[in-house]
């Protein structure tokens, strides 16, 4: 018996070939949000002509990054011959998590210690923290009103605490990072930074610090990358069906 013929109409073949069209179009898609994931890119914003902190110095950096604002910078009470400078190393946007990062550097010998101050507009709901150096500590507090420097309230918040942060030197765990609190703009930020506590005169130093705050952004591009994909998904299979 002759084995039966079967004849293709180019509308069968396009009938097959158009599902494998429109999944290698959803792989493609996929495809692409992983690329454009991993190649977020680490935006540097400009810091300004001014770009340090000194204690009694009242020029203050003032600079933006990613929807934020920062400044009202102050450096306070340096203390066992600490410089009272602190440098703004870089600031800069991931355009992924939409955090900002502030690189700074404290300029702290062995058994120094000093405060720095400064606000941030824009909308905080976070904040996060890591350290350099050598026996360094760091204690941070969050605010929604202005911190006031004298006084028995001196840097502290009172009735105004949003959230609280602390780390050391080369923490393994680091970044730590604070409690989620409401988008809050702006926020005040009080550091307390000290070197060599509790350790053998001679020990201690910092030259970098860094933070991340994160807000409430619209979502990133690979988010709607992601979105896109999906509801063009979605189109498909129903239009198969």
């Amino acid at each position: 018996m002759a084995a039966r013929q079967v004849s293709w109409t180019r509308r069968d073949k396009m009938q097959i070939k158009a599902p494998f069209n429109r999944y290698g179009l959803l792989l493609l898609l996929a495809a692409l949000t992983v690329t454009f994931s991993a190649r977020a890119s680490i935006v540097t914003c400009n810091v300004g002509s001014v770009d340090s902190v000194s204690a009694g110095n009242p020029a203050s950096p003032n600079f933006s990054c990613g929807g934020l604002t920062f400044n009202d910078f102050q450096v306070l009470y340096p203390d066992g011959g600490a410089p009272g400078i602190v440098d703004i190393n870089s600031v800069s946007y991931n355009s992924a998590t939409g955090d900002v990062t502030l690189t700074l550097n404290p300029n702290l010998g062995s058994a120094q210690d000093e405060e720095l101050l400064f606000a941030v507009w824009g909308g905080v709901s976070q904040l996060d923290l890591s350290l350099g150096g050598d026996d360094a500590t760091v204690t941070e507090r969050a605010c929604s009103t202005p911190i006031p420097t004298t006084g028995p309230t001196a840097l502290l918040c009172p009735g105004s605490l949003l959230g609280t942060v602390s780390d050391f030197s080369n923490d393994p765990e680091a970044p730590v990072f604070s409690g989620n609190f409401a988008d809050t703009s702006p926020i005040y930020i009080a550091k307390d930074i000290e070197t060599g506590n509790g350790s053998p005169s001679g020990s201690g130093q910092l030259s970098e610090l860094d933070q991340s705050f994160v807000g409430s952004d619209a979502p990133e591009p690979a988010s709607l990358m992601l979105l896109g994909g999906g509801l063009l998904g979605l189109g498909l299979i129903r239009r198969r069906h």
